[in-house]
């Protein structure tokens, strides 16, 4: 859905579109294939709804699961997340999810945290998240614009995640121009036909 597999990942998107939902249901592929997780996060997702997404893993799939609760302080964790990746191959994923604040530009050492995660992950699967913004300009194609300026666009392959405007519990999806519909589910966000 999001093609980690081809490259690091970044999923920039409107809030409450369901980042954190779409990387859900990312672990739970991830687990149940016999893979490794990195979950590292400037905030703990619901419980309740990770449960109902996470619900087709099994106790020992959860033994695979690291979760580092880095709050606003992804520098300082960076070490850990790639020192608990480090064995990870390409059946594996480390993901950051809210890498930087909602608001205001990202901070300088937020990116050099994503952009070592990039250059020293390259043997496994990585995905970042962030809330997008909307282009006061006009001058992007979808009216949003993803956080972390050119090195996290060279970096990370960018995606777009959306709500759509019309249609209750669809999500869309972007990335270098090829657009899906995701409908918001128990077990996370899944493909649907337009």
């Amino acid at each position: 859905m999001i093609g980690y597999e081809e490259g690091a990942v970044h999923v920039s998107a409107s809030p409450g579109s369901g980042k954190t939902a779409l990387c859900l249901g990312v672990v739970s592929g991830i687990i149940s294939s016999g893979g490794k997780v990195v979950w590292a996060c400037r905030e703990m997702p619901n419980l309740d709804r990770a449960r109902e997404i996470l619900s087709g893993i099994s106790e020992e799939g959860y033994e695979n699961i690291s979760i580092i609760h880095f709050s606003s302080e992804l520098p300082k964790y960076t070490d850990a997340i790639l020192s608990m990746s480090r064995d990870f191959n390409k059946s594996d994923i480390v993901i950051v999810d809210d890498w930087c604040g909602s608001y205001g530009r990202a901070k300088k050492e937020e990116i050099k945290s994503v952009m070592r995660i990039s250059e020293n992950c390259k043997a496994t699967n990585v995905v970042i998240t962030s809330s997008s913004y909307e282009d006061a300009s006009g001058a992007s194609e979808s009216n949003w614009i993803s956080r972390g300026g050119r090195s996290v666009k060279e970096a990370y392959q960018t995606v777009f995640l959306q709500k759509h405007p019309m249609r209750q519990g669809v999500r869309i999806i972007r990335s270098e121009g090829v657009e899906k519909l995701l409908l918001m589910t128990n077990h996370g966000l899944e493909e649907i036909s337009s």
